[in-house]
């Protein structure tokens, strides 16, 4: 690599634990140390290798290193839509911990509580979705020196030539670029290696097509606003009136 330190940011339920998968196949490859970063840990050492972050909030020490970075965002309809399914079974901790926002509920059972799928996704729309999605159109200024990739065209990305020239761009050489398309290969879903788990759901992309009515587009936009425009998924709000009515 050109630089010292390659920087890899995802959000919540935008791939990361697939990015998790491929970038420490990479740095088993190219022999470099592949860490999942965290801002206070990080501060007080800049080491080179691999950071990937799940937030993107990667520390100022990192931030100030010789680094080249990417972050990957998703359609953050899809990412209500996905947030959904996973926090209705997820056993992570956070999601079992009373909130007294939610009246003493936990998060899972605020969500389960729903009465159906639609004021579901209204309610992963107004809470931690709405956060994933503030989250990524701050970082259009905030990390204004990354290159922004999509979920959507690198998971159909079979030829992967995007993957291959985000990689150039962050300074792989060309052999390293070809060991990284390899783990590329590994972890993708029209690749050879294990994508199921608990985090993994559906890699389709526009599943809101399918699933949104009207009224949870609705509610969406009321609370999501112009970002959509903002992350360039649409150039306006017409979308809502393609949708079903119930």
């Amino acid at each position: 690599m050109k630089q010292k330190t390659l920087l890899v940011g995802t959000y919540h339920k935008t791939g990361t634990v697939w990015m998790q998968r491929v970038f420490a196949d990479i740095a088993e490859k190219l022999d470099l140390r592949f860490t999942e970063s965290h801002p206070a840990r990080d501060e007080g050492e800049t080491l080179a290798g691999i950071y990937l972050d799940g937030h993107s909030r990667f520390s100022s020490a990192l931030l100030a290193s010789d680094h080249a970075g990417f972050r990957m965002i998703r359609d953050p309809r899809d990412v209500v839509i996905s947030g959904a399914h996973y926090h209705m079974k997820s056993d992570e901790v956070w999601l079992q911990e009373p909130l007294p926002a939610l009246g003493g509920q936990t998060y899972q059972q605020a969500i389960l509580a729903e009465p159906d799928a639609a004021a579901r996704y209204i309610f992963e729309a107004r809470q931690v979705a709405n956060a994933t999605t503030l989250d990524m159109v701050r970082d259009c200024e905030r990390l204004s020196g990354f290159t922004t990739v999509r979920f959507e065209d690198w998971i159909a990305d079979d030829t992967m030539t995007s993957f291959a020239a985000t990689m150039a761009q962050m300074g792989l050489s060309a052999k390293e670029c070809a060991q990284a398309k390899q783990a590329f290969y590994n972890w993708s879903l029209f690749g050879s290696g294990d994508k199921a788990d608990a985090h993994t759901r559906s890699g389709k992309v526009a599943q809101w097509r399918s699933v949104f009515t009207r009224p949870v587009a609705e509610a969406f936009l009321e609370v999501h606003g112009d970002a959509l425009i903002v992350l360039g998924y649409e150039e306006n709000h017409d979308w809502v009136l393609s949708l079903p009515v119930a």
